[in-house]
């Protein structure tokens, strides 16, 4: 391939890379205190987000009692506001950019949609090896939970396996393994707890103007073998002592970035750090089968992926212009691999989406932050009227403890047997009376508070843009059809406009770098277009040549709006009334390039074979004379 000498130029050595892992501690220590307070603030809204903010002593003993079979305790409730919001959010974007196939379509000009269906069917292909729909669809979650959806996209080689037909003499017509690699374009969701980034910029111009983007996640042994594996061995160095290396570790406390942050999120199932940092006492002491080879395996290692724009003289080498960095680092302390960029982009590979931006960076309110106190509010107030069914429950009692015993009268039992003390009751018939009095149960206001409740509940839908019907509740009104589709479209208007945010400020720099890989590293070969249910051929060299008049598309921006599809239906129907604009232009052709626009796959099931058009043409012409007069025909000339 013409791009083969790229990967092999300008890696940096073993003291250089020393360097390099000082340059990214130092970068990952630079904004401890911000990150600090960026992954608390993760932190409660994932607790509002899973209603699990709620932290209280009377509320834990309602939940175990409810764990242990005792329905009759009552536990607080937690209004489900967010939660509904932000799920509608996302499905709504998730529609909008990830339901079509491919995700990104191709769009180019009459002359090239050979190489644009080339080009097409190798990224559809990517986006189902790869799972783009699953990754995009967190992003667009965390988007919403914390305006802040992180995603990098990488080139990635992948070892597979296919099964084929053995040629062998001996085993003829037999099935065999053929091992082969597979490279694209890999999109993946990069977890908010765990990673590090400039924060003097905004979030969504980190691509663009940030130094440095990094993110750290947990691997096992064999994860990071297939890794090292996986890598150019001619950028990849000090396995062994990687492998050797220990454990980083991983912590709750927030203000560290150079440990794996595990958050505290759901009180019933707190994994916390400690399935992580225990030893393996049979290798300690050595016992039979713990030892595993002649390397000190480790059970753990902490992965580091770092990403900054650097000049080399800061490692050692020599040059002062900016370049770009991707580095791979295990527990901090052994640099595995080590690049400089050498791509079609001028822009670090990590994006992050903010679908609400207006110019406070890390300070905006996610969709989240909005809806929160409303839940709050609403929770509250249904928490008022379940106190008071707890009071109408277990009742409120005034009692003289000289006469009965407390311990008597708590349990909760409709057969209980509570005795009176002192035997002065034969001789005082009030005495029962002046032993305990039950304080009457009042509910007045309970009605009124689930009222307000739901007013609140409404104002949420007002502060996030959404109502009933974007999340399939039905909503009472007496609107025509036309009345309910112009409030449904007015209701989407804040929807599209985050769509909006999206597609220019994530998804376009996203779809470049996309373009860019695929015509850089994009091997030739045959792969399945699942609309024309077909194999295609991909020829790169065609691609490359085709570059500055392709146009990638998603839902936001479909080929609908490039092409201007109601203009050609308008010039369609004008080719009808004037036959000279036929004479001029194809407008066959013009139709079969809309319809391969808009997906007709099936249009080469239907096509003629050349014997078939020509005895259309033959059939056409014999009714067309059946059907002419004859004084007509006679004045025709050659009839």
């Amino acid at each position: 391939m013409a791009t083969a000498n790229i990967s092999i130029i300008n890696t940096l050595n073993l003291e250089q890379r020393k360097q390099l892992l000082h340059y990214a501690r130092d970068c990952a220590e630079r904004g401890n205190t911000m990150l600090s307070d960026f992954r608390s603030l993760l932190r409660y809204r994932d607790r509002a987000y899973q209603r699990q903010l709620n932290t209280t002593a009377e509320h834990i003993k309602a939940v175990r009692a409810n764990m242990n079979g005792d329905a009759r305790k009552l536990q607080d409730i937690t209004v489900p506001i967010v939660m509904p919001q932000i799920e509608s959010a996302v499905a709504y974007q998730a529609g909008v950019y990830l339901t079509s196939y491919p995700i990104f379509g191709v769009v180019s000009y009459p002359q090239n949609q050979d190489a644009a269906l080339q080009f097409e069917t190798a990224l559809g292909d990517q986006s189902i090896k790869y799972g783009w729909a699953r990754e995009l669809t967190k992003v667009f979650r965390d988007g919403f939970k914390y305006n802040f959806g992180a995603a990098v996209v990488q080139w990635k080689k992948t070892p597979l396996r296919a099964i084929v037909t053995d040629t062998n003499i001996t085993s003829a017509g037999l099935a065999a393994i053929r091992e082969y690699s597979y490279g694209g374009n890999y999109i993946k969701r990069v977890d908010p707890y765990n990673c590090f980034m400039d924060m003097t910029v905004s979030p969504a111009d980190l691509h663009t103007d940030g130094e440095y983007f990094g993110w750290s996640e947990i691997i096992s042994r064999v994860q990071l073998k297939k890794l090292i594996s996986m890598l150019d061995p001619q950028k990849t160095t000090s396995a062994k002592e990687a492998f050797e290396s220990s454990f980083a570790g991983s912590t709750q406390d927030a203000s560290y970035a150079m440990q794996f942050h595990s958050p505290e999120i759901n009180q019933y199932l707190n994994l916390g750090d400690s399935h992580l940092t225990a030893n393996n006492w049979g290798q300690w002491m050595g016992l039979p089968g713990s030892s595993r080879s002649t390397i000190n395996y480790k059970d753990h290692y902490l992965l580091t992926h770092f990403y900054c724009r650097a000049l080399p003289s800061d490692f050692g080498a020599r040059g002062n212009q900016v370049k770009i960095y991707h580095a791979i680092m295990v527990n901090w302390s052994t640099v595995i691999f080590a690049e400089e960029l050498n791509v079609g982009y001028d822009c670090l590979p990590c994006f992050i989406m903010q679908p609400y931006e207006d110019g406070l960076g890390y300070q905006t309110q996610s969709m989240l932050d909005n809806a929160l106190p409303f839940q709050d509010m609403s929770s509250a107030l249904w928490n008022i009227s379940l106190e008071s069914k707890r009071r109408l429950i277990f009742d409120r009692l005034i009692y003289n403890p000289r006469l009965i015993d407390k311990k008597d009268i708590d349990p909760v039992s409709s057969v209980s047997r509570i005795p009176l003390r002192n035997a002065a009751i034969g001789k005082d018939a009030n005495m029962m009376a002046q032993a305990i009095y039950q304080i009457p149960y009042r509910e007045d206001n309970s009605g009124t508070n689930i009222q307000m409740s739901d007013m609140i509940s409404a104002m949420a839908d007002q502060a996030t843009g959404q109502n009933k019907v974007d999340r399939g509740q039905f909503q009472k009104g007496n609107k025509t059809k036309t009345e309910f589709e112009t409030t449904m479209m007015n209701s989407n208007s804040r929807q599209q406009l985050a769509s909006l945010m999206i597609e220019h400020q994530f998804m376009t720099p996203l779809k470049e770098v996309v373009k860019s890989n695929t015509l850089q590293f994009q091997p030739s070969g045959k792969f399945l277009n699942r609309d024309r249910r077909e194999e295609v051929p991909v020829d790169p060299v065609a691609l490359r040549n085709a570059i500055l008049e392709f146009k990638l598309t998603d839902g936001m921006l479909p080929a609908d709006k490039m092409l201007n599809s109601e203009l050609l239906t308008v010039f369609l129907q004008t080719a009808q009334a004037l036959p000279t604009v036929a004479t001029e232009y194809d407008i066959m052709g013009m139709f079969m390039y809309w319809a391969k626009l808009k997906g007709a796959y099936w249009l080469e099931d239907f096509k003629r074979s050349p014997e078939q058009q020509q005895q259309f043409l033959q059939t056409t012409q014999q009714t067309a004379a059946a059907q002419t007069p004859p004084e007509q025909a006679a004045a025709q000339p050659g009839v």
